[in-house]
């Protein structure tokens, strides 16, 4: 059973985020101390925090080994040896070396933020079971099970989208056009056909844009992850109607997202209205550039292509 429980050598970054008690002193100066380490002590309150942080990512048996008083016992022979090494790593002021400072600071900055977007968002933002059922009442047409035969084009940037648009405003064939400019390796040679596709296999913003056209439209700029697409409807196929209960988790899900991320963009506004932020840009490009590493793929498999629009979990266009 000992065994099984993993000695953390690398807790010395969280003692560096004051994540858990590891400053000299320790305590609160109130409890007794239940553990000496030289300089250190350990109150109860210290141990069970460090004991709690284990137990969060322990396998089940060992979960239930902590809470005997024989796992703890263990655990505090582990917990001398971790503070030894700290002491003696702290002696020879290994936290001082760019190799040490800098992943750590790196660290505390990335917990730092991420639980300010916790907090701030995560915990905040909300979909009830009752938004879902609103949502899904008023949106009858995104639950069709419809598909459509798309045509997109894929450029980087939105000026590049609207020559295309300017290409296609003069007549020239879109097939042509997403051939000539397309940045899709998957389907610039096919005239950006992606063939025919569901609803749920599309990035949200790319659905709605597609859903929205008429068979031989072409929709507007729109953004995904992938860049900016221009996108043409062929043909659409009538599909069985789905069910709320088929979609309910996954429209939760994606509701939620939504409203995060609505969120989040809201709040940096915010933030960026009320901060003093100025910036060169004359001084840019700054350092070295790397060599670039050519990375081929597996074995039996061809390369995928710049940005198709990838379904949503985990299928393939």
């Amino acid at each position: 059973m000992p065994s099984m429980i993993r000695m953390r050598l690398l807790a010395a970054a969280g003692c560096a985020l004051a994540l858990t008690a590891c400053g000299k002193g320790g305590g609160d100066g109130k409890s007794p101390a239940l553990l000496q380490v030289n300089d250190k002590t350990y109150a109860a309150a210290d141990v069970e925090r460090e004991i709690a942080q284990e137990f969060r990512s322990a396998a089940p048996q060992v979960q239930q080994f902590l809470t005997t008083k024989e796992g703890q016992r263990q655990f505090l022979d582990r917990l001398v040896r971790r503070e030894l090494l700290l002491q003696e790593a702290e002696k020879r002021k290994l936290g001082d070396r760019p190799e040490v400072a800098d992943p750590v600071a790196a660290l505390r900055r990335d917990l730092m933020t991420r639980t300010l977007l916790q907090e701030e968002i995560g915990n905040t933002v909300k979909v009830e079971e009752k938004d879902v059922q609103e949502y899904f009442k008023a949106h009858p047409d995104e639950f069709s099970g419809d598909r459509l035969r798309l045509r997109h084009i894929l450029v980087r940037t939105e000026d590049e989208a609207k020559l295309a648009l300017d290409r296609l405003a003069k007549n020239e064939r879109f097939e042509d056009v997403a051939k000539a400019l397309s940045q899709d390796s998957a389907t610039a040679a096919k005239g950006g056909d992606l063939d025919y596709l569901k609803r749920e296999q599309l990035f949200p913003d790319f659905a709605r844009a597609a859903f929205e056209l008429k068979a031989g439209e072409v929709s507007r700029v729109v953004r995904t992850p992938f860049g900016y697409h221009i996108i043409k409807l062929v043909d659409r196929k009538q599909g069985q109607p789905l069910g709320y209960e088929q979609v309910k988790d996954q429209l939760q899900r994606r509701l939620l997202e939504e409203r995060r991320t609505q969120r989040f963009q809201q709040w940096m506004k915010d933030l960026e209205a009320a901060a003093k932020i100025t910036r060169d840009e004359s001084a840019l490009p700054v350092g070295k550039p790397a060599p670039p590493q050519v990375v081929p793929p597996p074995a039996g498999q061809p390369g995928t292509g710049s940005g198709a629009p990838q379904p949503q979990g985990g299928d393939k266009t």
